[in-house]
C-alpha cells in the first residue's frame, strides 16, 4: 500500500473484502448491508481514497478530457 495512491484492492485486502465488494459499497449498491458500506467508508476516508478518474472513464468509454493540437510553439 505504498505506492502513493490507495486502490479499490488496497481497501478490499485491508478489510479481508472482495474488490467487487467495497467497489459496491462506495457506490451504495443496494445489496450491500449499512454496517459493510460504513465500515469501507471508514477506512477510505482514513487511508484518502479516491477515484481513479482515468480507470473510470475508461470503464464508461468516454472521458470529459479536450485535446488540443497546436503546429508550433514559437
Amino acid at each position: 500500500m505504498g505506492k502513493g495512491h490507495i486502490t479499490i484492492h488496497d481497501l478490499a485486502k485491508a478489510l479481508h473484502l472482495n474488490a467487487s465488494t467495497v467497489s459496491r459499497a462506495l457506490s451504495d449498491h443496494p445489496k450491500i448491508s449499512a454496517e459493510t458500506k460504513i465500515i469501507v467508508g471508514k477506512l477510505a476516508k482514513e487511508m484518502n481514497y479516491r477515484p481513479n478518474a482515468l480507470a473510470s472513464s475508461l470503464r464508461k468509454g468516454s472521458a470529459k478530457t479536450v485535446g488540443l493540437i497546436i503546429p508550433r510553439v514559437n
